[in-house]
């Protein structure tokens, strides 16, 4: 039996398939593919490691990931410790097979930004992109195995094409003439890489209507200090391009809380960037110091309980603005990828609103739906019916 642990980011889930993949010969299989973008995701990467080996003693364990990258000593009881850059050799010519109705596609690998929060840059060093031609024959390849949507992933997807000469715009466009393709979504990307080139083409090609983006402060000062490379006033530039160019837009953000210069104003100036601005959805972080970073050495002199309460205010706000957002939506048809999830048949719109269907529906297809009831926590639809 093959298991597979995967914490952390869309990119490393890819590379988790991957892995479980190219050693799919075993008869007996655990990867534990750990994270350590957080001190909470380090520990429960260690956790879970420990877990597999009690639950599976006679299984061949494998530790992969960026913890095991940081940090490799905690993982020495595996068969195999396999580092990222081992991992990337090893899966180079590996197409996965993930069981999800959305096919997480990697782009590129590495970062080589300075921000003084972040670890990524310690663990993916090295700023790779693939070749339009290897992400063009990996989406066919997607795309006969039935997947209905792929999510473009990497550490920054902005920097793809640096290193070879070419630019995610390109990429884009590309794509964009596969006849017959699934839809396209981006995962994560850095304000600085959303321009006006950009945000045509992807209206162009019809990519879905959702940014995500690592904006992590509202605040000047504590941008200046995270030292990311811009403002508020520009911030604001860009919702309002996206704005300006696709209705019904889905619009999320990365946050952290906490952060050594955030102090109760520098948080208010968050919270009502958050609230003037038309924000869908949120993760927030509490900040946690990482060895390694720029940050390290500034402390961490937000208490904690602090930290909770800014998060839980961020939270609440995001809950009744994502429940506007999707109220808006009422008697709207959207087509929807489906996923199968405990009995339930779940579906996700272009826009990132997650659906509850009423009424029979296959994994993995694409159908269009009616949304006809909006509560606080989901949102209720019912399949158009062909006439």
């Amino acid at each position: 039996m093959h298991r597979l642990i995967n914490l952390g980011c869309k990119l490393n889930q890819y590379e988790g398939y991957c892995l479980l993949e190219a050693f799919r010969d075993l008869d007996d299989l655990v990867i534990v593919n750990t994270c350590c973008v957080t001190n909470e995701a380090d520990l429960n990467s260690r956790k879970k490691f420990r877990q597999a080996l009690r639950q599976f003693p006679d299984a061949t364990v494998i530790a992969t990931g960026c913890a095991c990258r940081l940090d490799p000593e905690p993982y020495a009881a595996a068969r195999y410790v396999i580092d990222n850059v081992d991992r990337n050799t090893m899966i180079k010519d590996v197409m996965p097979r993930p069981d999800r109705a959305r096919y997480f596609l990697k782009i590129q690998d590495g970062c080589d930004q300075k921000c003084t929060y972040c670890i990524v840059a310690k663990v993916r060093t090295r700023v790779e992109s693939r070749t339009i031609e290897e992400i063009t024959r990996e989406m066919e390849w997607a795309a006969a195995l039935g997947h209905r949507e792929i999510v473009l992933v990497g550490a920054n997807i902005g920097l793809y094409g640096r290193d070879t000469g070419t630019t995610l715009k390109t990429l884009l466009a590309a794509l964009g003439n596969i006849r017959g393709r699934p839809r396209i979504r981006l995962s994560s990307i850095e304000p600085p890489f959303i321009t006006p080139q950009l945000v045509k083409v992807m209206k162009e090609i019809k990519a879905c209507r959702h940014f995500h983006i690592p904006i992590q402060s509202g605040d000047n000062t504590v941008l200046t200090r995270m030292n990311r490379a811009y403002g508020r006033e520009h911030l604001e530039n860009i919702i309002g391009l996206i704005n300006g160019n696709f209705e019904e837009v889905a619009i999320g953000a990365d946050l952290i809380v906490g952060f050594p210069a955030e102090g109760e104003e520098e948080f208010l100036n968050t919270y009502n960037f958050i609230n003037e601005q038309p924000f869908t959805h949120l993760h927030v972080f509490p900040y946690s110091p990482r060895p390694g970073t720029g940050a390290y050495d500034l402390g961490d002199p937000v208490p904690k309980a602090e930290k909770k309460n800014r998060l839980w205010v961020l939270k609440n706000l995001i809950k009744e603005k994502n429940h506007d957002f999707r109220r808006r939506m009422l008697g709207k048809n959207f087509q929807v990828v489906i996923e199968h999830k405990d009995g339930t048949c779940l579906g996700l719109t272009d826009n990132y609103i997650k659906t509850d269907l009423d009424g029979p529906c296959a994994a993995n297809s694409l159908i269009e739906i009616t949304v006809d009831r909006v509560t606080q926590e989901m949102t209720h639809a019912t399949p158009c019916v062909e006439e």
